[in-house]
């Protein structure tokens, strides 16, 4: 049975502000920094990808023309390709590239001539190898197939959900969750993103959330995760935040705080809570925990999209995950939690 996409959208998650949910109108979008910081929402524009000096037309542009040519000349030779590949390993002599690359002497040959022409390629007695250009060069086409292999491998998730506030730096990365398998509710089991969301965070002990929506299901399970021993740093916008006090939460958050600063160490509970706020919206839920990295994104339609989420458990996953959540806490403001929350502390 086809999977109703539509109908899995729980909550209508979307941006609101708390005047706006009297009147219905969706909340406007928040073009001014509040604190001053040059912080972008990034789209691929110009000035975060300086690309105009490599694709100039100009008649004068021999380099770039040479780039192209350099380009074409190698990727469209899957041998030539898989040559390079092939010896960034290490050097190989002809037996030995014949056996990995399944091909001919004389057409082994043929592309090692071609890529020699290009400085790319080395000989060393017998050995065939990579010259310091090719090594670099190798090192990147890799990437790039692992980068295509990461997109293609849940193209579902990408396809049909907004990318514009994962950062840049962390797009051009986005091999190192090439391992990350997509997890997705049906119309069996509406849920089951959430639990395993909950159950991920249950197992981990120190987590760093992107939170742009408001859900008492996933703030139950910080909390609870939190009240386990779990050490928890916490990123939102300001609506989110509004939404997070008024129903409650700031109050739950603020009881964790006294009583952690009560009991300091004692029944060894050590952990801690820390809460930043952003000045604008972000449509990317991300959770990196030291056991698992979640990733959920917005549809096109602006809705946050709960029926289907990525998972990666690697190191390299996780690292990529720390490193988006990074780069938001560098444009946020840490609050005091009681303060913010207007919660008396009476200790």
């Amino acid at each position: 049975m086809e999977y109703n996409k539509k109908s899995s959208i729980s909550n209508n998650f979307k941006l609101m502000n708390k005047d706006d949910i009297n009147n219905e109108n969706e909340l406007k979008n928040i073009s001014s920094i509040k604190n001053g910081n040059d912080f972008k929402l990034f789209d691929l524009d110009k000035d975060n990808y300086k690309i105009t000096d490599i694709v100039s037309n100009s008649v004068n542009d021999v380099k770039s023309n040479e780039i192209f040519i350099n380009i074409k000349h190698i990727l469209t030779s899957t041998l030539r390709t898989r040559l390079l590949i092939c010896l960034f390993s290490g050097k190989k002599d002809l037996k030995s590239l014949r056996n990995d690359l399944g091909k001919p002497s004389t057409s082994i040959l043929h592309g090692i001539k071609e890529l020699d022409k290009l400085n790319l390629i080395k000989k060393e007695k017998k050995n065939y190898g990579l010259s310091s250009n090719g090594t670099m060069l190798a090192m990147n086409i890799i990437k790039l197939i692992q980068n295509i292999y990461s997109i293609n491998n849940n193209s579902h998730f990408w396809d049909s959900h907004c990318i514009k506030d994962i950062p840049y730096e962390s797009l051009k990365k986005i091999h190192l969750i090439q391992n990350a398998k997509s997890i997705r509710s049906s119309e069996n089991d509406l849920a089951k993103t959430s639990k395993e969301y909950i159950s991920l965070v249950s197992k981990s002990k120190d987590i760093k959330v992107l939170l742009p929506i408001f859900s008492s299901i996933h703030l139950d399970a910080l909390l609870k995760s939190l009240n386990d021993g779990s050490n928890l740093e916490l990123i939102a916008s300001k609506n989110i935040l509004e939404f997070i006090r008024d129903n409650g939460y700031g109050e739950k958050f603020s009881s964790f705080v006294k009583d952690n600063n009560m009991n300091n160490n004692k029944n060894n509970k050590n952990n801690s809570l820390k809460i930043w706020e952003l000045s604008k919206e972000f449509k990317l839920f991300l959770s990196s925990g030291n056991n698992f990295l979640s990733l959920g994104l917005f549809s096109d339609d602006g809705y946050y999209d709960d029926s289907i989420m990525l998972l990666d458990n690697t190191k390299e996953g996780i690292n990529w995950g720390l490193e988006v959540f990074e780069y938001y806490k560098e444009y946020s403001k840490q609050i005091n939690i009681l303060k913010y929350f207007n919660i008396k502390n009476n200790i």
